[in-house]
């Protein structure tokens, strides 16, 4: 039976997800996770979540998708060993290198290779399973049934289970192939978390797979101030192919019957009523077609209005997103100004002049 896994962003939507109908909820720890620290939950509530799922007869999975270096594995170790006491279900994990240590010491917990692992061939998923992840998150660049279903047969061949994001943002390239942060550098900044077992750990906001939020640049280029700081080769791409958001729900019952393994709607950072609407929509397509009695249309003109509610949302969270960089932006022309202005050789105007042109709101 393909199972619907939903995010848990706050304790609320977890709540709300298991009691739509959702066969699983995935939690990200404090720091560890692709998402702002506001939509992972504490330790203690992990533990609690954990029974949460359990009492509902569903199924509890801790993301540590994001980078996870080598000498935060005993860190690592020490949060899974905790969470494997407490009876979780499964990790998903984007560095092999975590899914080796925790594979090592747990053979037989469900490991997921996360969609930042980006895979999308034979050589990925053998790549992965050897590293210990049971099944893997298509890569959001894999967009038609056809695709998918030659992944589906590719997998089945290598042995794997296959996961697929029926609701989510594809990204630029896919969800783990985007580097487009790194133009952008300059302004990330480090943020302390603290969680509630007395651990802290590190994002570097601006980096998603540092943990930190990404600013989607990609959906700001309509800012001068930040279109200058792509290569022109990359205006030029973005125009042709930019991070769209998506809903697979016409194709769900061929999916089902493909055997896949998880069907997974993301977004930890949208309100817990809407995450709750769409998992009841999923989840009664779901059990139509294992009925034999799917009625598609019935379930598109019920996600119709959620999914406009959706896109206020995330059109809205990308504008803050947005000028939170250009904040940053503009904090850093003021130092350069000002530390130029300490020097000697400062010439007003020509460098102030220079620097200004610059400013948003030049």
């Amino acid at each position: 039976m393909t199972e619907l896994l939903t995010p848990g962003g706050t304790m609320e939507m977890v709540r709300e997800s298991l009691a739509a109908g959702a066969d699983s909820v995935y939690v990200g720890p404090r720091g560890w996770s692709r998402r702002e620290a506001a939509y992972e939950l504490a330790h203690d509530e992990i533990h609690e979540v954990i029974r949460m799922a359990h009492d509902r007869g569903a199924r509890l999975r801790v993301a540590l998708n994001a980078d996870i270096e080598t000498a935060d594995h005993t860190d690592m170790m020490r949060k899974v060993e905790t969470y494997a006491r407490w009876g979780v279900d499964g990790f998903i994990v984007k560095t092999p290198e975590a899914m080796r240590a925790i594979h090592a010491r747990f053979p037989e917990i469900t490991i997921h290779a996360s969609v930042g692992c980006n895979v999308r061939d034979r050589a990925a998923m053998e790549r992965v399973k050897a590293a210990g992840a049971t099944q893997f998150v298509a890569s959001t660049a894999v967009s038609t049934y056809e695709r998918i279903a030659a992944l589906k047969r590719t997998a089945d061949e290598v042995g794997i289970g296959v996961e697929l994001l029926i609701h989510s943002n594809r990204c630029v390239t896919g969800v783990g192939g985007c580097r487009l942060y790194d133009y952008f550098a300059p302004y990330f900044e480090e943020e302390v978390v603290h969680d509630s077992d007395g651990s802290t750990r590190v994002k570097l906001i601006g980096n998603p797979d540092k943990g930190g939020v990404c600013y989607r640049p990609c959906l700001g280029t309509h800012v001068p101030q930040i279109a200058e700081k792509f290569p022109a080769k990359v205006l030029t791409y973005l125009e042709k192919s930019n991070n769209e958001i998506y809903a697979l729900l016409e194709d769900v019952p061929r999916y089902l019957a493909l055997g896949v393994t998880t069907l997974k709607i993301q977004g930890r950072e949208y309100p817990a009523p809407l995450i709750a609407e769409l998992t009841k929509i999923y989840r009664r397509l779901m059990d139509q077609t294992q009925a034999g009695a799917a009625d598609v249309p019935a379930a598109r003109a019920a996600l119709d209005p959620v999914l406009a509610e959706r896109d206020q949302c995330r059109n809205a969270k990308t504008q803050r997103l947005n000028e939170r960089l250009m904040a940053k932006v503009s904090a850093d022309l003021h130092q350069r100004l000002v530390s130029r202005m300490a020097s000697t050789d400062w010439d007003p105007n020509s460098e102030e002049a220079h620097l200004r042109q610059a400013e948003p709101n030049a």
